[in-house]
C-alpha cells in the first residue's frame, strides 16, 4: 500500500532521464552564458592585435626616432652664444700666440733673405766676356784632395786643389793661399790655415779655358799657425784632421780626412 506521508511514489524511467536531460541542458546553459561573460570584447582584441603587430622597436628604429627633448639641429635662425670676455689674461695669451707665429715667420724670412743673399753673392758676378774676366761661382768646380790617408812621423801632407771652368769663356780664378784658403783642424782646434800670415802679394790669377784643370799643391809642414802671426813653433801631435777649403768657388769641395802618426 503506497504512503500518504507526501513522499511522491516511484517514478518511471523515461521520468528519471528527462529531468537529467533538463539539468545537463541547464548546465551547459549556465557555463555558456559564463563563457560569454569572460570573452574579451572585440575593441580589446583589435587593441591587442595592433600591439602584437607592432612589435618591439628595433634599434635602428629607436636611432632614428629622434628625441622630442632634442632638436635634430639648431633653428636657421639660431646663433651662437656670444663668448664671455677672456679678460686681460686671454689677450695675453693671444698675444703671446700672436707673437710666436710672428717670430716663425720672421726666422723663416730671415733664413730665406740669407739663402737669397748668398745665391745674390753668386750670382752678383756676370758671365765673364774676355779671359781677364773673374769666373762666375756656378761655371767652376774645385775638388779639394790629399796624397796620402796617413803619414808617417817624418812625412809631410801634401794638400791639392784642382779648379776646372765649366764655361764656354775663358775666364780668371784666384786660386792664391787667401782666395783659395785650406784650414787643417782637429775637432773645434783650428790648427793651420794657408791665410795665416802670408808675405807679399796673396793673389794667384789663373786664366782658366772651358774643361782644362789647374791644380795648385801645397806642403803643410804639421805646424801650427796664429792668425796673429805670433812667433810660436809648435808641431802638431799624431792624430786625425782635417782639411776644408773657404773660397767663393767652394761649392761641392769636399772635406778630407788623414791621420798624422
Amino acid at each position: 500500500m503506497a504512503s500518504s506521508a507526501g513522499h511522491p511514489g516511484p517514478v518511471s524511467n523515461a521520468t528519471y532521464w528527462r529531468r537529467r536531460v533538463f539539468l545537463l541542458i541547464g548546465l551547459l546553459a549556465v557555463l555558456t552564458l559564463i563563457a560569454f561573460a569572460c570573452r574579451p570584447s572585440a575593441e580589446e582584441n583589435a587593441t591587442n592585435s595592433a600591439n602584437v603587430d607592432s612589435g618591439p622597436e628595433t634599434d635602428d628604429q629607436v636611432a632614428e626616432s629622434p628625441d622630442p627633448s632634442i632638436p635634430a639641429s639648431p633653428p636657421p635662425s639660431a646663433e651662437p652664444a656670444d663668448e664671455p670676455d677672456a679678460g686681460p689674461g686671454g689677450e695675453g695669451g693671444a698675444g703671446g700666440g700672436s707673437g710666436g707665429v710672428g717670430a716663425d715667420a720672421d726666422a723663416d724670412a730671415g733664413a730665406e733673405d740669407g739663402g737669397e743673399g748668398a745665391d745674390a753673392d753668386r750670382q752678383a758676378v756676370p758671365a765673364p766676356e774676355a779671359p781677364e774676366d773673374a769666373c762666375r761661382p756656378e761655371d767652376v768646380v774645385v775638388t779639394l784632395s790629399t796624397d796620402q790617408a796617413d803619414y808617417a812621423w817624418d812625412e809631410e801632407p801634401k794638400l791639392s786643389v784642382s779648379v776646372v771652368n765649366t764655361g764656354a769663356q775663358t775666364c780668371t780664378v784666384d786660386i792664391g793661399r787667401e782666395a783659395m784658403e785650406l784650414r787643417v783642424t782637429s775637432g773645434e782646434d783650428r790648427i793651420w790655415s794657408t791665410a795665416d800670415c802670408v808675405e807679399g802679394d796673396a793673389a794667384d790669377n789663373e786664366q782658366l779655358r772651358r774643361g782644362v784643370p789647374h791644380t795648385a799643391v801645397v806642403t803643410w809642414e804639421r805646424k801650427r799657425s796664429w792668425t796673429d802671426c805670433r812667433d810660436q813653433d809648435s808641431d802638431a801631435r799624431s792624430g786625425t784632421y782635417v782639411v776644408t777649403l773657404h773660397s767663393d768657388y767652394d761649392e761641392g769641395a769636399e772635406a778630407q780626412v788623414f791621420r798624422l802618426n
